[in-house]
């Protein structure tokens, strides 16, 4: 269930080494304080991410959850960037777009009841 969870606002890759930003969803608290795509993730909240794996960036987000607060060090264009993000809730529309991808995607439950 995605009521109550928090999120971040865009989609990170590996770059062996470290992370870059993919994308940032319109409207999104990344999106909000500055993100943007080709940003190359440095460290998050005292944690670096220069050797990170974006299983590790999804862990460092888990840990944060509880006070939704994120400080954020990028690189951008060879110069260094602080960003101060606070993770949101989900919106109503957000969670229906999200059932309705994973539905499209033929994960509806076949043969009954669960």
């Amino acid at each position: 269930m995605l009521s109550g969870r928090r999120y971040f606002g865009a989609t990170i890759d590996d770059h062996n080494p470290g992370l870059v930003v993919r994308s940032v969803h319109e409207n999104g608290p990344a999106a909000s304080k500055g993100l943007k795509p080709g940003d190359r993730l440095i460290a998050l909240n005292g944690n670096s991410l220069i050797q990170a794996s974006a299983g590790d960036f999804k862990r460092h987000l888990a840990d944060a959850r509880e006070t939704g607060r994120l400080f954020l060090i990028v690189s951008r264009r060879n110069s260094y960037k602080t960003l101060q993000i606070r993770l949101e809730p989900y919106t109503k529309e957000q969670v229906a777009k999200i059932i309705a991808a994973h539905m499209a995607r033929g994960h509806s439950t076949r043969g009954g009841a669960h």
